[in-house]
Formats: C-alpha cells, structure tokens, sequence
C-alpha cells in the first residue's frame, strides 16, 4: 500500500510537456490566524478555510489525501518543512492582508521544491491588484490560479482536473489564470444554492469550543468602496431554516459557546433574517449563548430587537464610519440621522454596543474626524475606530484618481489621500492611541477599542 502510494505520487511529478503540472490528488490548505492583538483577544476560526475543506470531501475523490494547516504563531521554515513533507500536488491558501506575505513566501519555497505543483490563492487578497504592487510582483510570479469570489466549487473542480495546463484552467469559471507575466479571468461563475455547500461543522472538521462562525447569505445590498462587501453581488440567496437548524445542532454538539454572524448585517436580508430567527426559536441555541454581530442602524426595527433580547449574550457592531452625509459620499455610503440615537438607546437595552467609524476615509479631514470622533465618544456606548485600509477588492480598484491614495502595500494601511497628508493621519493615530490609553481602551495594529464613557470622567 506505501509502494502504492509513492509510485502514485511519483507518477503525479512527471513533467511531460513544457509547462505541465502535476496531476494527484494530494491536496494542501492553509489559513493563516493574525499575530496576537490586544485589540481582537477573540480566535475565530478560518470559516472560508473549513468550508473549502468540506467542499473537497464531499466531492468523495476516490483517491483524495487532503491534509490542513491552520495556522497560529507558526514559523515559516518549520511550516514549509511539513508541508513538503507531505509533498502536495495542489496547494490552495486561504490569503487575508495579515497572511499574505507569509503565504506568498510559502508559495516560493513549494514551487522552488517542485515547479510542477499547482499553486492557488483564494479569500479577499487573492486579486490581480494585490499580486501585481511593487513589492510583491518580483515574488508572486509562483501563484498559478486566483479564485475570485466564492470558493467551493471552483476548488473542486481544480482538484477534479488530471489535466492543469493553463488551457485547461481557463475553461473553469471564476478563476484569474496567471498567463505569461499577467492574469487572465475566466468566465464568471454562476452563484450557487448556499443550502447545498457542506457544513463543516456538521463533518466535526472545525475544533471544538470557542466561537463558532455563522452565515446566512452572502453579499450586501450597498456598494460602499471602501467594503469588499460592496464588490460582491446583493444578497438573494439565502439558507433555509432547515440548514441553519442543522449549523446551530452541529455547533452545539462541538462545544461551541457563541457564535459569529459572518453576514454583512443582522438586518440586510429580510429573509435570512426571518430564517435565522425561525432557526434559533427551534433549537434554543442562542438562548444561553453569545451573539456577534452587525447591524445597519436605519433599518433596525421592533423585531430585531426582539431577537436581540432573546441571546443569552449579544454583541452588536453598529457600522456608522462617519457623521458627515459629505464625507460617506466620497466613499458611496450615506448616513441617516432620523433617529439614530433612538435607535442606539433601544439597541443598549438588548446588547452590548459598539459604535463603528473609520479614520482615513477619502475626502474626511482631521477636524472633520475629530468633530465625528469626539460625537462617538459622548454616545452610551463603546467605540472601535478603524484605521482606513486600501483592500484590493476596494478602494484599491475602486476609488478614482482624485483621491490620490498612498498606503503601505503590506498592511495596506492608508498613509495619505484627499484630505489627509501623511502628517496628519499619523498625528492622528497618535492621538487615538493616547485616548484609548487614557480611557482604559485597547490599541491594536488597525483599529483602537473605547469602552463606553465615564460620566464626568471621559
């Protein structure tokens, strides 16, 4: 059976033609968890990862050796070590900014092992724009295939080929193909039915205990550039009361003690909404445990709250990034100010809340932030306060030429932009690392944590 096996992966490795690659079955995933920030103590699980994983065991290859790496803390040498070790045909990577450069290293150090193996990043930094900056491009020449957008089927199918040349990968939908010194994209792939993706919770692939992550739909009805949300398309599909029943079974039999809302909003989808509410009535899965989430302050309604009341615990995000209708316009997000904090108020007595703006946006300025900045803070509730990022499915490639964007191509953190010199953002990360400081808050490497203020204090 070992002779088996390493003929077979032997017979994988032949070359053939100029350009072949090989053809097994011996599969890689990786995802990458952030360095430790004492601004997000939480470990939340690579969701995306799992769910690839799911997809590709379900697909029941008959010859599939599927091994993955979910990283925390790891070193590059010893990662690199046991991943050609188990000498992959396919490498996939889950890619997000903060395991990009560590990814694309990895990538190097397998293509340099063996030429022949298929390398493909997936998740949100997985673009043509994000690859080709300047300080990647001489190194990330060793990606084959980018998966744009959802990932499960079009994963599947890449394992499914025998035949990976270039030609043959163009024919699969919703892929970016690195052909020559650029990237060609393949047709775009048909959005699939979200009820009939495999729960990796339901096959006990995700670790027991902790916190769970949770979708309902996928999407976002707005299109605000500086959200990779607003890249993808409104959100129509939807899971059944019937699937999410069977998520909240499969957490609870795996331990888990609260689960994460990974949708673009509690509220942005009535009928996933309705769903989940049907799903948590019928299992009490939520009636002893947390909630995290996020919700669009002005279309908050009587029901929502009501929900809310019924968690055991809930954790609500209210995105508002700014104040100023002016501001959001430069980034095709709108404010409502029709009983904001009415809404605030009513939100307080059924969660925890955490009011939500940006610093850095295109066309904001730093007396305009600070006016906005110095608001929130009077609000009866916590505060998080995000750096501004340039994401590649985002303002990267989205926002026009007069908003003069400078960043740092690694973190991607914003440097300068209309309205803010390099000067001034850094006095003004200066200044919210002093506030958060001084009011018992927490600072982290692209986002500042306020607790919610001390009358007569802060």
């Amino acid at each position: 059976m070992i002779g088996g096996v390493i003929l077979a992966r032997e017979q994988s490795r032949v070359a053939g033609p100029s350009g072949a690659r090989r053809t097994g079955r011996r599969v890689a995933l990786l995802a990458r968890y952030p360095d430790r920030d004492p601004a997000m103590p939480q470990f939340i699980p690579n969701l995306g990862l799992y769910m690839v994983e799911a997809a590709v065991r379900a697909a029941n290859f008959a010859d599939i050796d599927l091994k993955v790496w979910d990283l925390s803390d790891a070193s590059l040498g010893t990662v690199a070590d046991e991943v050609v070790a188990f000498d992959p045909d396919v490498v996939g990577f889950s890619c997000f900014l903060w395991s990009f450069p560590f990814f694309v290293a990895l990538a190097n150090i397998l293509k340099a092992d063996d030429p022949t193996r298929l390398i493909v990043f997936g998740g949100p930094s997985a673009r043509p724009a994000m690859l080709d900056l300047a300080p990647h491009r001489s190194r990330t020449g060793v990606v084959d295939v980018l998966v744009i957008n959802e990932g499960e089927d079009t994963f599947c199918e890449l394992v499914a080929l025998t035949d990976r040349s270039t030609d043959a990968l163009l024919k699969i939908p919703g892929l970016a193909v690195r052909v020559g010194g650029g990237w060609r994209e393949t047709a775009a792939r048909p959005l699939g039915d979200l009820n009939l993706l495999a729960s990796p919770y339901a096959m006990d692939l995700v670790p027991g205990g902790g916190l769970g992550v949770m979708q309902t739909y996928r999407g976002c009805p707005f299109t605000c550039s500086f959200c990779e949300w607003g890249a993808m398309e409104s959100p129509k599909r939807v899971r059944t009361v019937e699937s999410l029943t069977h998520e909240f079974a499969a957490m609870a039999r795996l331990g888990l003690g609260s689960a994460l809302l990974a949708d673009a909003g509690l509220n942005l989808n009535q009928g996933a909404f309705q769903n989940l509410r049907s799903a948590a009535a019928e299992t009490g899965f939520l009636r002893s445990r947390g909630l995290i989430c996020e919700v669009y302050p002005a279309k908050v309604r009587r029901e929502h709250l009501d929900f809310l009341a019924g968690v055991g615990n809930a954790y609500v995000g209210v995105g508002l990034q700014s104040f100023d209708n002016e501001v959001l316009a430069n980034v095709e997000r709108k404010y409502d100010e029709a009983r904001f904090e009415e809404t605030l108020r009513a939100l307080g007595q059924v969660a925890n809340i955490a009011v939500e703006i940006i610093v850095g946006l295109p066309g904001d300025s730093p007396a305009r932030f600070r006016k906005n900045f110095e608001r929130a803070r009077r609000l009866p509730c916590a505060l998080r306060v995000y750096h501004c990022v340039v994401l590649p499915s985002a303002l990267m490639v989205r926002s026009p030429p007069e908003h003069a964007l400078e960043y740092d191509p690694v973190s991607l953190k914003l440097h300068s932009c209309l309205g803010w010199s390099r000067e001034a953002m850094a006095g003004e990360a200066a200044f919210l690392t002093d506030q958060a400081n001084r009011a018992g808050g927490r600072t982290g490497e692209f986002f500042w944590v306020f607790p919610p203020p001390r009358p007569g204090v802060d």
